[in-house]
């Protein structure tokens, strides 16, 4: 049953992140055999937790018949909440992904992404027991929990604060490829003034990650001041994405940084290892000359930062990668009241992972009952509410600026405090039934 579910999820993870391959070849520039094969290590290995969790369910149900089935679910969600942590996880493609847009999606507020997932295992479950072993009362459990989700959807966990926010977003749409050279950079910040202009008088503007090219420290004097004085001349900040730099060049963040009457930086948390940095640097240099990754070398930021706000709302930022992970997202709740996720999605290309990125974000909201603020590159960018139901939207590879009123939202869900418990909880499942296969075995 390992190789069984270690060839699922080949399978699964090879079709759902084939796009790294495209990231480290077409813009890392990385040799093919280098790309293919970092590739391919990363689904090996995430198709692990499919493999594991099988061979477990397997060991339960030699000694417990049929009944281990009802345990599957229970082990798809400990392995996944592993995947999502070991290693400073790579959570992408859970399960309850799938659901962003079901009545399933009303369970996020209360269980998050991975307890949907053990409701979609359930169900598979409960179908399998009733048509395959003719135990017919199950069938009714799938419908009782698309009806119970539907239900949970009408529940508001979160309540509306002050005055919507009037928000303008940038999407650029600058090509991977000119992004960072030097004689790029006049006409990358044109194109973003360019949109900007018919947007001042907003209350806030947002540009993406890394929307100005080159460090704060190159671009102190030239683009900086200019664009501060310019935000508080009309009353508009901009919050927009950039590399800061510190102590001469010795430590680099990937920031978020408000422009205007006030200035206010948020440095990204969570790192994504071999893009922004190389664990083990003594041992992966040579991997990191295979690689040209600009800026592979950052300095992740501390987990408590000062707050970002925007007459008087407090902005939750995360960029990029940061909103697959809840725990990261949580860290500025309850008191922040909107999400902001700003992202350069340019590096998968027309793949499917801005779309997988776009429904990542669409959980975070669902889960925490805020609405986000997503900004990106070249798309998709797009306005999310508290229910994880899509407003206006950008089209891909467009320069493009939307514009719309936010409401910020005050509250926790229950998924804020059962957040703080689920790995506990999963690590006592997976030693439970690690202990119970061991009993078999012997």
């Amino acid at each position: 049953m390992f190789a069984a579910g270690w060839l699922f999820g080949t399978g699964y993870f090879g079709f759902g992140v084939y796009w790294i391959y495209n990231s480290l070849h077409v813009f890392g520039q990385a040799p093919p055999v280098v790309a293919a094969g970092l590739t391919g290590l990363l689904v090996i290995y995430l198709a692990i937790a499919p493999a594991i969790s099988l061979w477990l369910w397997a060991r339960l149900r030699r000694r417990l018949g049929a009944r281990a089935d009802w345990l599957l679910p229970l082990c798809w969600f400990a392995l996944e909440w592993f995947k999502g942590w070991f290693l400073t996880g790579m959570p992408w493609l859970s399960l309850g992904y799938a659901q962003t847009d079901s009545p399933l999606s009303g369970f996020a507020p209360l269980i998050g992404v991975y307890g949907i997932g053990a409701l979609c295992m359930l169900a598979a479950v409960a179908l399998y027991h009733g048509i395959t072993l003719r135990r017919w009362r199950w069938l009714a459990l799938p419908p009782a929990v698309v009806l119970a989700g539907w239900l949970l959807q009408q529940a508001s966990w979160t309540e509306p604060v002050d005055e919507p926010l009037d928000v303008a977003m940038v999407q650029g749409s600058i090509p991977q490829e000119v992004k960072w050279r030097y004689d790029q950079r006049q006409n990358i910040f044109n194109t973003y003034w360019r949109e900007t202009e018919p947007h001042w008088g907003s209350d806030l503007i947002v540009w993406p990650e890394t929307a100005l090219p080159g460090s704060s420290e190159d671009i102190e004097q030239s683009v900086l001041q200019p664009l501060a004085e310019a935000a508080t001349e009309r009353g508009t900040p901009i919050l927009t994405g950039l590399v800061v730099s510190e102590d001469d060049g010795a430590r680099f963040y990937n920031s978020a940084m408000l422009l205007g009457a006030e200035t206010a930086v948020y440095h990204k948390r969570h790192l994504v290892i071999f893009g922004e940095y190389y664990p083990m640097r003594w041992l992966l240099d040579g991997f990191s000359d295979l690689i040209s990754i600009p800026h592979s070398d950052l300095t992740p930021g501390p987990d408590e930062q000062p707050p970002i706000t925007v007459q008087g709302q407090r902005l939750g930022i995360t960029i990029c990668f940061e909103d697959a992970f809840s725990r990261d997202v949580l860290l500025d709740l309850p008191e922040a009241s909107l999400l902001v996720n700003l992202s350069n999605d340019a590096w998968f290309g027309d793949s499917t992972a801005p779309h997988q990125h776009l429904q990542i974000a669409q959980m975070r909201s669902l889960e925490t009952g805020r609405p986000m603020l997503r900004s990106t590159n070249t798309g998709v960018s797009a306005f999310i509410d508290h229910k994880g139901r899509i407003g206006r939207q950008t089209a891909q590879f467009t320069t493009e600026t939307i514009r719309a009123e936010v409401t910020g939202r005050s509250g926790a869900t229950p998924f804020y405090y059962f957040a703080a418990v689920q790995g506990y909880l999963a690590a006592v499942i997976l030693a439970l039934l690690l202990f119970t296969a061991l009993r078999r075995a012997t």
